[in-house]
């Protein structure tokens, strides 16, 4: 398991490929085993690809700092620079999307390509979550299992139809889920 020692943690990480860095940046509660390995073989096919879970999730050290947007930014600039790599692609989902578009604005000179999938911006004009999903996303989770917990993500991950449609790929996102899971300690700080 290859882990290197970034800022006061230990950061798990996997190298994919070869060719100019892309950095992917998970998403909250989820892990380097959340992204599909479709994803992962293909792009890799023309890219040095970097996964790695962020402070505090799977196989990543929790800390006692306070989490910030800013914090898992630091994170990932510590782990590009900890890696040899002075300038990348940048690729973050949900929080990870957040994570990236600090990256850029606070290490302009490391990101190439600024890719962002389901997150946004901040500020006055942003689109914030529903209220219904605000409020899964806050419920008290330490009276269920890891597979209950995975269970219950999966209608924030994928649409009504696709869980229907294709109940093998849900389960496969569940037994991904499982691989690592976040401890409610470390989600709740991310959260």
């Amino acid at each position: 398991m290859p882990k290197v020692k970034v800022n006061d943690i230990q950061i798990y990480y996997e190298v994919h490929g070869e060719g100019f860095p892309l950095i992917m940046i998970m998403g909250l509660g989820a892990n380097l085993d959340w992204w599909d390995p479709r994803l992962i073989q293909e792009l890799s096919k023309k890219f040095k690809l970097v996964t790695f879970d962020n402070r505090g999730v799977g196989r990543t050290d929790i800390s006692d700092r306070k989490y910030t947007i800013e914090l898992f930014a630091n994170d990932t600039a510590g782990l590009m620079d900890a890696l040899g790599i002075s300038r990348a692609h940048v690729f973050g989902v949900s929080m990870g999307g957040m994570i990236a578009q600090e990256l850029a604005l606070n290490y302009p000179k490391k990101v190439e390509k600024l890719v962002l999938c389901s997150t946004n911006c901040g500020g006055k004009k942003s689109v914030l979550a529903s209220q219904e999903i605000l409020e899964m996303l806050k419920a008290d989770r330490s009276a269920f299992s890891p597979e209950e917990i995975a269970r219950m993500t999966i209608p924030l991950l994928f649409t009504e139809d696709f869980i229907k449609n294709y109940p093998d790929l849900i389960e496969l996102a569940i037994q991904q889920i499982l691989m690592a899971p976040i401890s409610i300690e470390a989600f709740t700080r991310q959260l």
